[in-house]
């Protein structure tokens, strides 16, 4: 594998994906990082390759439909620019050619109008890599958490949560965090586990599922030689962020997300734990409000592009 080179998709066309990129990939000048091939659309990319300023940039086009794609709004053409670009990113890291993937954003909304029927980069990447399991886990700054659902309706979550879920996704994690290098050991982790009711159920008059589903997956991490602990979700987040538990992991999507950009929205880098490759990608979205106006802050892209540089596989 070619540990010196990161792929990086230039996300959906009519956000700031492409405006972000070269943004961030211009802070790098000087960092002396590896190089780097960006996969995208050369109708687009020829409006934005002039502002590169460092060398080490190489661009893979996946197509040349863009030229007249409307900014800041969903579409099958976007979806179309953004699906291929994943996928060919995806597999020149799977042909040994680059160390690691970094993805901009995609819009949910385009990537179905285009026809893909994965409703998010997670799931997208573990069809293509083949992997049964993957875990999406957010850093921010010394902050590792793991969601068990993912991108579905929250009226979906209660019905959809299992224990074996929960307990696969934080192993899982957990093995990732110390082949990755972010952790020296496995066992004895401090682990806080939201429960997915107010006040985590209390005792099962606000709701059972911390009794029959999450109760008894802390426990068989406990018997694993995790030190899980069952908390209400304000608790968890309280006392992760005060540094009592190395991971926090929730129920659902917006139970990390919600309280991470609270915390430091800037700083956030999504990573898939469970494919044979690095991914890394920007806590955000497309920004379409501001796209194609030059206002869009490349913090997070340049901290996704950093993190892939620091994990290992």
């Amino acid at each position: 594998m070619n540990n010196t080179r990161i792929a990086v998709t230039l996300g959906d066309p009519a956000g700031i994906g492409y405006e972000v990129t070269v943004k961030a990939v211009n802070s790098l000048k000087n960092q002396g990082v590896c190089s780097l091939t960006l996969f995208g659309d050369k109708a687009v990319f020829d409006k934005y390759k002039r502002h590169i300023k460092r060398g080490g940039v190489e661009f893979a086009a996946v197509s040349d439909i863009g030229k007249n794609l409307e900014l800041g709004k969903p579409s099958k053409t976007a979806g179309i620019i953004a699906a291929k670009s994943i996928e060919a990113a995806a597999r020149f890291c799977l042909e040994g050619k680059a160390g690691a993937l970094v993805t901009a954003p995609v819009s949910k909304e385009s990537l179905k109008l285009a026809g893909v029927k994965y409703p998010g980069h997670t799931e997208f990447l573990a069809a293509i890599a083949k992997s049964k399991e993957v875990a999406m886990m957010m850093v921010c700054g010394k902050i590792s958490s793991v969601m068990v659902t993912r991108h579905i309706p929250l009226s979906h979550v209660a019905k959809t949560l299992k224990t074996k879920d929960i307990v696969n996704t934080i192993k899982l994690t957990a093995s990732f965090l110390k082949k990755s290098g972010k952790w020296k050991v496995e066992s004895g982790i401090k682990i806080a586990v939201c429960g997915l009711n107010p006040h985590a159920g209390d005792g099962g008059i606000l709701g059972n599922e911390e009794k029959i589903i999450i109760a008894p997956a802390v426990k068989i991490l406990n018997r694993s030689g995790f030190n899980a602990v069952l908390l209400p979700a304000d608790s968890a987040w309280l006392k992760t962020l005060n540094g009592k538990f190395d991971l926090i992991c929730g129920m659902y999507h917006d139970q990390i997300m919600i309280p991470l950009k609270c915390i430091a929205a800037q700083k956030i880098v999504n990573v898939t734990a469970g494919l044979p490759f690095i991914r890394t990608s920007p806590g955000h979205g497309t920004a379409y409000d501001i796209a194609g106006k030059d206002r869009a802050d490349s913090s997070a892209m340049r901290e996704a592009i950093l993190q892939s540089l620091k994990l290992k596989v």
